[in-house]
């Protein structure tokens, strides 16, 4: 049943950009429409926490959004973008497949998001350790740095 939910809006999105209903097609699609599962596609217990280690309260409440959005966890559960990921240095999206398995699979009820800190100054120039930050901007610059790691693969 989720699979055939995810069919008929991935249907309904091609359906509305063709009547014209205001959506550009695509340039590239960077994941097939089929294939995303607006479902948990295993069943999940609650993972682990996230510790504010001075000021990350914004980030650790981007990162729960994230981490528990369906679509985007059962991709990044599956590992499939590191398995084929060639970036050199920094790629958000493996930083976001480290964190969401650790989160998922962890034994403990809470872990310090050192995945997303070691790399917190690549997702956004501006932000600084340690200073309150903006949620939606953090939020944002996180959603852009997955996008350009997608858009980088996708163009090898």
């Amino acid at each position: 049943a989720s699979l055939q939910g995810s069919r008929e809006a991935a249907h309904s999105w091609a359906m509305i950009s063709a009547a014209g209903g205001g959506i550009a097609a695509p340039k590239r699609i960077l994941f097939p429409p089929e294939k995303i599962c607006m479902v948990w596609q295993q069943q999940q217990s609650a993972g682990a926490g996230l510790f504010n280690v001075g000021n990350t309260c914004f980030l650790n409440a981007v990162l729960q959004c994230l981490t528990y959005t369906p679509p985007l966890a059962n991709y990044l559960l599956s590992r499939e973008h590191s398995k084929a990921c060639q970036q050199q240095g920094f790629c958000m999206m493996c930083t976001m497949e480290a964190h969401v398995n650790k989160v998922l699979h962890s034994p403990v009820s809470a872990i310090v998001p050192w995945t997303v800190l070691k790399v917190f100054g690549r997702i956004g120039e501006h932000f600084q350790l340690g200073m309150q930050e903006d949620a939606h901007d953090f939020l944002c610059c996180t959603v852009n740095a997955m996008q350009r790691a997608c858009l980088s693969a996708s163009s090898e």
